[in-house]
């Protein structure tokens, strides 16, 4: 395992975040016309009709079937099946006598290759989903008083 080599001396944090980092309150108060109270409820309802909702847009989840494309179509497998092709016309459709050995191994190992990878795909995909959906995001709002 290799050892992490940059100190702290090392790191430029300007470089890193850009010059934000540093500017003090005031003046990012100042750059950017901050109200140190927050938004009126005018202003907030006003961002939230031209902007909408401060909230991540949930994407549908893929079907099984993706995944299973995907991984049949992975790059290691389209190589494979390219040589199954050339096989085909070398070992099947010149010789006499066609020989099947070559293309039966390589399906095999399209087959095992793309089951490994979707199954693998499918499993840490659903695991995802389902830690998405514990997750409870809840909003608060608070009213001035």
């Amino acid at each position: 395992m290799l050892a992490n080599t940059t100190s702290k001396e090392d790191i430029n944090i300007n470089k890193l975040y850009g010059e934000l980092i540093t500017l003090s309150k005031e003046d990012f108060i100042k750059k950017y016309d901050v109200k140190e109270e927050g938004l009126t409820d005018i202003e907030a309802t006003e961002r939230l009709k031209n902007l909408g909702p401060n909230e991540i847009k949930q994407t549908k989840p893929k079907r099984w079937y993706h995944y299973f494309l995907e991984s049949l179509l992975s790059p290691f497998n389209c190589i494979l099946l390219g040589i199954i092709a050339i096989l085909i016309y070398t070992d099947i459709y010149l010789p006499e006598t066609p020989s099947y050995a070559n293309i039966i191994v390589i399906a095999i190992l399209i087959t095992s290759s793309t089951l490994l990878d979707f199954f693998e795909e499918y499993r840490s995909n659903k695991a995802a989903e389902e830690l998405k959906e514990l997750v409870a995001t809840t909003r608060n709002c608070y009213k001035k008083q």
